[in-house]
């Protein structure tokens, strides 16, 4: 919110010196602009609105909104509580405009605020309480009573004006209206109960009327759609309504071309003529609103007065050349209802309605803008009154044409706070409009041929006060004095008038006198409120002058409150700075604290998990190093079992399927087989050959053949270190007996591959002769192992 709007006895002041400066002109009238709550409809319901005097009231941000809370105070001509009735509004606001009206004086008054906030019913109310509508009605009629002119004298010219007819003209008229009415009679329509209400009369009237005028009401109603203008009392098109258009007559001023002006002699003519209209009025349901008006309407009344009323022989009105006519017009308008769609959720035709309502409030307020700032700061900026039909209809009123009122309707819910926000800003805004002052215009009759006749006995309307008549005038006689007779009658006829001159100057005087002293009790009455009213004024200058003293300590206060404060608020900035560093410091610490919990924690884990490994390799070494020695032993045993063996005299035969299946196990059978030899007594040792250490170095001479038995395909380590072998026979199976019988192989080696102690891959190439036997078979004698393998040299 911006902090100017906000109502203080500063802004107050500047606010009244720029007004007084810039609208210092007393020709010119400031808006005067109402506020009327509604009565909020459940008691238990929370407000934000607050009433501080009869002219301020205060919008409260509510608790639920985000940001700071604050509280706004706006200022209006008066300010009408939920418990204000209908007749204290019409008191204040419309009877002063009918006033005006009566006088000759255009008026305009409409009502503005968001949709359900009682904008209809403050201006045409219900049957026990009537609005501004019905009691304007009732108030022009009560005053102008009997001083009407016959219908159809004034008529409507289609072009924003009137012209006068002849008496024969009107007659035939009124004639032309009895015989349609009763070649057409109306068929029996079934009426709903808010069709025609009977409205109470308070019997209002206005003071000080001129009766020697005559006076005719005319009435119309339009309504602006979508930002288009249509008659709803134009039946000529049947259900669907014609859309009309806007000009200009020879004044300049705007007014609907072809709109239907209805001439109403009574106050329930014109309610019918209203109800009329109202059932082809656009209304729509919408979620806050159960009948909500999808349109602006506007209900003209405009009176026509005749000057220079003049009475015929029968005491009736007529209507003489060389007279003028006065116009005057109020206009009642009812505005739509501003909306936001996220509340009435709103969707298809009543969105394009809610849109065109908001383009129009829209526009109404940016021309008061434009206008506010161009009185202000004496620019000339382009109002542009053209951009909605509503703009352009009251361009006459805002140029000075006449008075302009506002009533803002409001209610006070918390849950309309931000549209009652809008509505406050605009209401405040447009009270700095000033509106220059309105003159009663007199127009004179058109050129008519006007007969001198009488009015028709039916149609005549007496007036109703004919007092100051004239009394009849003596004629002027001569008298023939031969004729005694002629004189006779002359004298009698002189006789009757002055009998009729004298009685009639007896009700003359009465009345005259009755004048006098009702006129002389009003003086007094006028006189004592005259000195009530000093006496009064003084005591209120005294209070005044208080008033002044107070608020100018009261501003020397402010001031010296605002500098404190705009001190302590730099202080509290600068406070606030520090806190913001210190807790972006402690922010950061923490931060870092719980980043080295979190590295801590991590490194717990990982030592756990470390631990927790450790000790399963550990296990799984001890496991490994006791297979290993058990292996190692077993190895060793088998080592000093075959040595025992080959170191023997009996060398066991050698099974070829054996060797071929694995040659660790062959081994370990020859092992055992010469452990059996040893315990069992040799039978014989001519078969069997001896290894021996000569033996093993005679295996390499250069023309032995070799019998390499490669059972697997060994791991190559990539060592240089290989086994020579300078003429050999690779085999990977032994499968059959001639492998081994060959006479030209002497040697005969196996490779096997195995792991060692320490778990490194090491390669077996065990060594064998290949001796022939006595049955013309072969022997493979084993005498010799190498190993090949890697070891580090830092180890």
């Amino acid at each position: 919110m911006n902090p100017s709007n906000k109502y203080t006895p500063r802004n107050r002041m500047q606010r009244e010196k720029t007004t007084l400066s810039n609208h210092s002109d007393s020709g010119k009238d400031p808006v005067r602009v109402y506020c009327r709550l509604r009565p909020l409809k459940d008691n238990k319901e929370s407000t934000c609105i607050k009433l501080l005097s009869p002219s301020v009231l205060s919008l409260t941000t509510p608790m639920e909104s985000k940001g700071s809370r604050k509280e706004v105070h706006y200022k209006f001509k008066h300010i009408f509580t939920s418990y204000s009735g209908q007749r204290e509004i019409f008191d204040h606001v419309a009877y002063p405009l009918i006033e005006d009206l009566l006088k000759g004086k255009n008026a305009l008054l409409f009502t503005y605020g968001v949709t359900g906030s009682g904008k209809t019913f403050t201006l045409t109310g219900d049957e026990n309480n009537p609005g501004i509508m019905p009691r304007c009605i009732d108030t022009i009629f009560n005053s102008i009573g009997d001083n009407q002119a016959p219908k159809y004298v004034i008529k409507s010219d289609k072009m924003n004006g009137f012209e006068i007819q002849s008496e024969t003209e009107a007659y035939r008229d009124r004639m032309q209206e009895d015989r349609a009415a009763l070649k057409t009679p109306k068929t029996p329509r079934r009426v709903n109960s808010s069709d025609k209400i009977n409205y109470a009369n308070d019997n209002l009237k206005i003071l000080l009327l001129n009766e020697t005028n005559l006076y005719s009401v005319f009435v119309s109603y339009i309504e602006i759609y979508n930002n288009t203008v249509f008659d709803l009392l134009d039946e000529s098109s049947g259900k669907s309504l014609q859309s009309k258009i806007l000009r200009e007559d020879f004044n300049k001023n705007m007014y609907v071309n072809g709109v239907v002006e209805v001439e109403v002699k009574t106050a329930q003519e014109a309610f019918n003529i209203f109800f009329t209209g109202q059932r082809r009025k656009r209304m729509g349901d919408t979620i806050l609103n159960a009948e909500s008006s999808r349109s602006h309407s506007i209900f003209n009344i405009r009176i026509v007065q005749l000057e220079q009323q003049t009475l015929n022989y029968d005491g009736q009105p007529m209507i003489p050349e060389g007279n003028h006519m006065q116009i005057s017009q109020i206009s009642l308008v009812d505005l739509a209802g501003s909306e936001r769609t996220n509340r009435t959720q709103t969707t298809g035709a009543r969105l394009r309605e809610a849109s065109a309502i908001n383009n129009s409030l829209m526009s109404l307020r940016n021309c008061l803008e434009i206008l506010r700032e161009n009185q202000m700061k004496k620019s000339n900026r382009l109002v542009p009154y053209r951009d909605t039909r509503l703009t352009q209809l009251f361009k006459n009123y805002f140029e000075g044409e006449g008075s302009v009122q506002m009533i803002i309707c409001a209610n006070p819910s918390i849950e309309d706070f931000e549209e009652n926000l809008q509505v406050m800003k605009f209401g405040e805004m447009t009270q700095d409009v000033k509106i220059a002052k309105s003159e009663a215009k007199y127009t004179p009759i058109h050129k008519r041929t006007i007969e001198k006749n009488t009015v028709t006995p039916k149609t005549a309307s007496k007036p109703k006060n004919a007092t100051f008549t004239l009394l009849p005038e003596v004629p002027a006689m001569k008298f023939n004095f031969e004729n005694i007779e002629d004189c006779g009658i002359q004298i009698d006829k002189l006789v009757r008038i002055l009998k009729l001159r004298k009685n009639k100057s007896v009700n003359v005087n009465r009345e005259s006198e009755i004048k006098i002293k009702e006129f002389r009790n009003r003086l007094l009455e006028m006189d004592k409120d005259f000195v009530l009213n000093k006496t009064e004024i003084k005591s209120l200058r005294t209070i005044i002058q208080k008033e002044k003293h107070k608020s100018i300590n009261l501003q020397t206060k402010v001031v010296d409150l605002e500098t404190v404060n705009d001190s302590l608020a730099h202080k509290c900035g600068e406070l606030e700075d520090v806190v913001r560093s210190l807790q972006n410091k402690i922010s950061e610490k923490d931060r870092k604290i719980n980043q080295n919990c979190l590295e801590k924690e991590k490194h717990k884990h990982r030592l756990a998990q470390q631990s927790e490994k450790t000790q399963e390799l550990d296990m799984k070494l001890k496991k490994q190093r006791d297979y290993l020695n058990a292996a190692m032993k077993a190895k060793d045993y088998k080592l000093k079992k075959v040595k025992e063996v080959l170191e023997s005299d009996l060398i066991p035969p050698i099974d070829i399927t054996e060797i071929q299946k694995e040659p660790n196990v062959y081994s370990h059978k020859l092992v055992q087989q010469a452990e059996k030899e040893n315990q069992t007594p040799h039978k014989s040792r001519s078969t069997v050959a001896t290894s021996t250490p000569s033996h093993r170095r005679r295996s390499r001479s250069a023309g032995e053949v070799w019998l390499e038995h490669n059972s697997i395909k060994p791991v190559p380590l990539g060592t240089v270190l290989q086994p020579s072998m300078k003429k050999r026979k690779s085999v990977t199976k032994l499968s059959k007996a001639t492998d081994i019988t060959n006479p030209k192989q002497s040697k005969y080696c196996l490779i096997a591959q195995d792991q060692d102690t320490d778990g490194e891959v090491e390669t077996k190439v065990y060594k064998a002769d290949i001796l022939p036997t006595c049955g013309g078979g072969a022997q493979v004698v084993f005498n010799d192992v190498e190993r090949l393998r890697q070891e580090s040299p830092t180890k």
